[in-house]
């Protein structure tokens, strides 16, 4: 399982806004968005080297902006060889790109 936290200096909205950017990104099929909780839900296929990953991300309000979580997880397998952190990291950056901004952290 990996997670990855980053905040954004712009309201929770806009990064809410830019999620389907981040899952398109990531390869991310049949989302489910909670609006509510402020979390979607989605799972990437299978490839070479993995069955696909569950990926769960939640946007928050955060000082100075809102902050998005993203964690991943291995539909089945013990390894995942580093696609988690990679996955996370393009969901992240597409949905920066998607909100005009950049992380801080």
């Amino acid at each position: 399982m990996t997670t990855a936290q980053l905040s954004y200096p712009v309201p929770p909205e806009v990064l809410w806004n830019a999620l389907p950017a981040g899952v398109a990104a990531a390869g991310g099929s049949t989302p489910f968005y909670d609006p509510q909780r402020g979390t979607v839900f989605f799972k990437t296929g299978t490839t070479f080297l993995s069955w696909g990953q569950i990926i769960t991300v939640t946007v928050s309000h955060a000082p100075g902006g809102s902050a998005l979580t993203v964690q991943t997880a291995l539909k089945f397998g013990l390894f995942d060889w580093g696609e988690g952190k990679r996955l996370a990291r393009q969901f992240a950056d597409a949905v920066a790109h998607a909100a005009g901004t950049a992380a801080l952290t």
